[in-house]
Parts: structure tokens; C-alpha cells; sequence
């Protein structure tokens, strides 16, 4: 159980600050995306002005509807343009003369006070409020005076040199901060942001984080209220000295005091000064030129003197590391242009061998080629030795038979010549001799034996023949023959023997009855003359 809680202690610890700074990574991208956007907000905060000032131009308006119109106004315009929202203060305050009350008229003043203490004329400012002092007034006139004079004794203690001044305007701070809090109730933001920083007065930092992050969650509903309560956090997380919770607040109030329009701020110079310090002198020199434009545009003069007394610091951080950056990039160019020109040779090496590949390939396909056509040169030569020693064996058997029966039938012819010589029987064996029939017989039996070998070795050599010829001129042997003479004659052709006289000397039959029977076949044929031979020897072709 300890382990367990062990690693979950430190998987927290890991993960936390991890988070952290992925949240803070979010804020500032929108922060740096509202201010590219400032346009849009300038627009529609100019907008609203434009929407009340419309109510001014009616010509029926009475002074109590325009003293509260040229209230609206100040509003928009006191921390946004601080010329304009001066002279709505004087036209207000000539209203509260024309209608006579006291605590408008008081108001107004106060108005003008406000304006005053934003351009950094307190002396004025203060004559204002101090001439108002003996007067009754209600508490909404009372409020707004404490917090006026809480105001300047703030700014009168940060730019006080004097540590005895300094002391005492401090001591002024508190006095106000008690006087706003028994005046304001818990369901204003005023209170709730004071008694924060009255609480900090006293190092009571838990108490003040609790009270402004409830003032954060009640009245965080528009982007003032935001930007103020945010700003209020960073200050108690500042005086714990936890910095990312510091920058934190410090980008929600300047989101806040961007999207708002406001010109007039804090938040976004006091993050700038902390991105310098982190480093981050990019987003520091952005944002602190963003915040002397505002200023500038607002008039604040109080607030351009602040930011002017860290711009140049900043500007020369953000120049040096420009020019750090210029020869960073300078380096990478180098070491670019290098691996450029060596990814070339590369290029043009491996074109090259590319080229030699091709090259190969081609002569390999070559050598393919040729190895096929040796190869189906050989496979052909190979079909025709297998088809010749089939012949062979099968002619060779056929003629060592015929040895064999014609040296039995030499002897049985031996025996009986000799025997009728021995007997006396001279004119038989005369009458014998001179016969033909003996030939004649041995011939046609050589014939058959011929044309049964043959056929057994080329079994539709007949069938495929006729193929060759005219279908009417088909040759078909008689009843108990093979093979016709024109058959057998082109059954020598298919074993190989192609000359006319050799034909004629294996079959006993003239050269010219040779010549004639191959003319008269071949114009009987189906195919082109030349190619008739061809065919032939295709008949019957072992397939390897």
C-alpha cells in the first residue's frame, strides 16, 4: 500500500508540472492569436461607442438621459482612449451643473479625477477630490471616492523614493482598502479584489487565494471582470512566489484586457517582463511592442513611461538574438549549401549508375534472349535426337529382322538349289531362277514391313497428311494396304530423305515415277508449294 501511494506521489509530481506548462503553451498561442486579431475587438469595442453616441445626437434627449449617456460613454472610453473619455468627463460635468445635483455633480468630478490619475497628473487629480471632501454623499459617490484615492496612493507608493513616503503612502493604501470594504457588500467584484490584497497586506496568502479564486469562479461572466479577477490571482500567487501560477493569471487577465479592447493595462507588460526573464524574447519584445501601441493610443502616459523604461532593454535582447538567430541561419545555410551540392554528386552518382544498371539490364535481357532462342534451339534439337533414335532403335530392329529372315531364307534357298543340283534337277532350278515372282514377293514384303514400322512410329500420319491436301483429293489406301506409293514415298520424306534418287533406290521404283508422284501431291496441296515440306516434317513431332 505504501509503494502504491509512493508512485502515485511522484507519477503526480511528474505530471503536474508537465501539464502546467502545456496549459500556459495554450494561453499564450491565444494570446498571440487575440493580439493579431486586435482589429476585430477595436472594432467592435468602436462599434458600441458609436451605438451610444447615436442617443447623444437625438435632438429630444433631456439632461438627466444625457448626463447618464455621458456616463455610458466615460465608461467605454476611460480605459481606452484617455483624450476622449477627459472630454466626456467636462461634458458631463457641465450636465450635472445645468441639473443641479449634488451628487451627479460630484460624479462627474470624480470622472475627470479618474482621467486625471490615468494620465499621471495626481497633484489635479487630488485637488479634486480633496475639494469634494466636506460634502455629504451617498455611497455609490462614497465608494468611488475611497477608490480613487486608494488608486493614487497605490501609484504614490510604487514611484515613491523616499522609503519614509513610501512607508506612509502605504499606510494610506490599507486605510482605503478598509474604507472600500465598509462600504461595498460581498456581491460586488470591487470587494472581493480588495479584501484580497488586504488579506496579502498581512501575509494571509491561503485566506486571499480562497477569496480570489472565488471571485474568479462568481463574477468571471465578461471579459473585464475576467481580466481584473485574473490579475488579482496573479498578485497572491506572486506573494507565494509560485511563478508558472504568476504567468498563468498574468496571460488569462491580458487575454481578458485584449479581447476587451481595453488600452489601458497592466497585465500584458508585467507577462512581458517575465518572458524576458524566462527568455522567450520573441513573445517578450511582441508583446511589450503591443503594449506601448496601446498606450500610446490610449494616451496613458503614465503607463508608456513604464513600458518605455523596458522596451530598450528588451529591444536590444531581441536584437542581439535576431543577430544570433541571422548567423545561426547563416551556419545552417552553409552546412545546407554543403549537403546540397553533396546530395548533387549524389544525384549525378546515382544517375550514373542508374544509367550503368540500365545499360546492364538491356544486355542482360539481351543475353535473356539469346538463352532462350539457344535454349529453343536446343529443346528443338533435343525433340528431333529423341524423335531420331526412336527412329533409330525402331529402323535398326526392323532391319536386323530383315538380316535375320533374309539370311534364313538364304540358307532354305541354298539347301534347296543344292539339293536339286545333288538330285539332277537342273531345269527346275533353271525354271526357278528365271522367276520374277520370288522378287517380286520379297519386295512387297519388304514394302509392308516398311510401311508397319512406320506407322507405328507416326500412327495418324495418314489422318495428318490428307490434312495438308485438298479435302477431294484426299489419298486413302486400298483394302489390305498401309501405305500407297505416294504415302511411302513422302514417309521416306518425313524420316529425312529428301533427294528423289534415294527414295528410288529404297523402294525400287524409277527416279522419274518418284518425281512424278511428289508433283502430283504437292499440287493437290491446300498450302503454298514451298511450304509443303515444311509441313510434312511437322507431322507427327515429339512435343519435349
Amino acid at each position: 500500500m505504501e509503494i502504491t501511494k509512493t508512485l502515485c506521489f511522484l507519477l503526480l509530481c511528474l505530471t503536474t508540472p508537465v501539464s502546467a506548462v502545456n496549459e500556459i503553451n495554450t494561453l499564450l498561442k491565444n494570446l498571440d492569436d487575440a493580439i493579431e486579431s486586435r482589429s476585430i475587438y477595436l472594432q467592435e469595442r468602436e462599434n458600441r461607442i458609436n451605438e451610444i453616441k447615436k442617443q447623444i445626437q437625438i435632438t429630444s434627449v433631456d439632461d438627466e438621459t444625457l448626463y447618464n449617456v455621458y456616463g455610458d460613454l466615460f465608461e467605454e472610453y476611460k480605459a481606452f482612449q484617455m483624450d476622449s473619455a477627459l472630454s466626456i468627463a467636462n461634458a458631463r460635468i457641465a450636465v450635472a451643473e445645468r441639473i443641479g445635483e449634488q451628487n451627479k455633480n460630484l460624479i462627474a468630478s470624480m470622472n475627470l479625477a479618474e482621467v486625471l490619475i490615468g494620465t499621471g497628473m495626481y497633484k489635479e487629480a487630488f485637488d479634486i477630490l480633496d475639494s469634494h471632501s466636506g460634502a455629504t454623499q451617498a455611497i455609490e459617490v462614497l465608494t468611488y471616492r475611497y477608490h480613487l484615492y486608494h488608486s493614487l496612493y497605490v501609484l504614490m507608493t510604487n514611484y515613491s523614493l523616499a522609503e519614509k513616503q513610501k512607508k506612509e503612502y502605504k499606510h494610506l493604501v490599507i486605510q482605503y482598502k478598509d474604507s472600500i470594504l465598509s462600504v461595498l457588500t460581498d456581491q460586488d467584484i470591487g470587494y472581493h479584489m480588495v479584501r484580497t490584497t488586504r488579506l496579502l497586506s498581512e501575509n494571509r496568502t491561503d485566506e486571499a487565494l480562497q477569496v480570489a479564486l472565488d471571485c474568479m469562479e462568481s463574477f468571471g461572466n465578461n471579459e473585464h471582470a475576467i481580466a481584473m479577477a485574473a490579475y488579482t490571482l496573479y498578485e497572491v500567487y506572486h506573494q507565494m512566489g509560485n511563478r508558472e501560477e504568476e504567468k498563468k493569471y498574468l496571460a488569462i487577465s491580458a487575454l481578458g484586457d485584449i479581447k476587451g479592447a481595453v488600452k489601458e493595462y497592466i497585465s500584458l507588460r508585467a507577462l512581458a517582463v517575465m518572458l524576458y526573464e524566462d527568455g522567450d524574447i520573441s513573445r517578450a519584445y511582441d508583446y511589450t511592442k503591443c503594449a506601448m501601441e496601446d498606450a500610446i493610443f490610449c494616451n496613458a502616459r503614465l503607463r508608456a513611461l513604464e513600458i518605455s523604461q523596458m522596451l530598450p532593454i528588451i529591444n536590444d535582447s531581441y536584437d542581439a538574438k535576431i543577430v544570433k538567430e541571422k548567423r545561426r541561419l547563416t551556419f545552417l545555410l552553409s552546412i545546407i549549401s554543403v549537403l546540397f551540392l553533396f546530395l548533387i554528386g549524389a544525384v549525378l552518382y546515382i544517375y550514373k549508375q542508374l544509367k550503368a544498371l540500365s545499360a546492364a539490364r538491356k544486355r542482360l535481357k539481351q543475353i535473356n534472349l539469346d538463352l532462350e532462342t539457344v535454349n529453343s534451339d536446343l529443346n528443338k534439337l533435343n525433340r528431333e535426337l529423341s524423335e531420331s533414335n526412336l527412329v533409330k532403335e525402331e529402323y535398326i530392329g526392323y532391319v536386323f529382322s530383315i538380316c535375320s529372315n533374309y539370311i534364313d531364307k538364304l540358307e532354305d534357298f541354298r539347301k534347296k538349289t543344292n539339293r536339286k543340283l545333288k538330285i539332277g534337277q537342273i531345269d527346275e532350278l533353271l525354271q526357278m531362277t528365271n522367276s520374277s515372282s520370288l522378287v517380286s514377293d520379297e519386295l512387297k514384303e519388304f514394302h509392308r514391313s516398311f510401311d508397319t514400322i512406320f506407322l507405328k512410329l507416326y500412327p495418324k500420319f495418314i489422318e495428318d497428311f490428307n490434312s495438308l491436301l485438298i479435302p477431294e483429293e484426299v489419298i486413302i489406301p486400298k483394302e489390305g494396304d498401309l501405305l500407297t506409293p505416294e504415302l511411302r514415298i513422302f514417309a521416306l520424306v518425313r524420316l529425312g530423305i529428301s533427294d528423289s534418287v534415294k527414295i528410288a533406290d529404297f523402294l525400287h521404283y524409277s527416279t522419274q515415277t518418284v518425281y512424278n508422284y511428289r508433283l502430283k501431291v504437292r499440287n493437290k496441296s491446300r498450302i503454298p508449294k514451298d511450304d509443303f515440306s515444311v509441313a510434312i516434317n511437322q507431322i507427327g513431332r515429339i512435343v519435349m
